[in-house]
């Protein structure tokens, strides 16, 4: 009376997840830009969200490639709307290099100016506020005199 695993509409299921799952890791690899190409790209246009604290482990060249290539993704979502590929293979801004970098650039100061936002937030969440700041220095004074 229990539908086994392997029932026609639990193995359709099955299949749709896996057609997906290869759909989007076909998706990814036609996209064949080049290692060394995403690494140029990264290090001329730069993110479009602002830059992190975080710094890499021993440095960019023991980066892994796969680590590299997702980064490459992350800061490039639009990569085929943004850039075209020319006939040397490189690829190039649409709409030109200093509106490229124009974008990238307010995009960081969007991106930064939220992360403040978020931070002043959650530290005010987290701390109380100024008033409760106050009322914790005003007890600390008061119990010292």
């Amino acid at each position: 009376i229990h539908s086994s695993p392997l029932a026609p509409q639990n193995i359709s299921t099955i299949m749709n997840a896996a057609t997906k799952k290869t759909k989007a890791a076909a998706k990814r690899a036609d996209r064949g830009v080049p290692f060394d190409e995403m690494r140029r790209l990264m290090q001329v246009y730069g993110s479009i969200k602002c830059l992190r604290k975080r710094q890499t482990p021993g440095g960019a060249e023991n980066t892994k490639i796969d680590s590299v290539k997702r980064k490459f993704y992350r800061w490039f979502p639009d990569l085929e709307e943004r850039f075209e590929k020319d006939e040397e293979g490189f690829y190039r801004p649409k709409f030109g290099h200093e509106f490229e970098m124009r974008f990238r650039e307010d995009m960081r100061t969007k991106d930064g100016e939220i992360l403040t936002k978020k931070r002043a937030r959650c530290r005010k969440q987290r701390h109380g506020g100024i008033n409760a700041v106050k009322a914790a220095s005003t007890d600390a004074k008061q119990a010292f005199t």
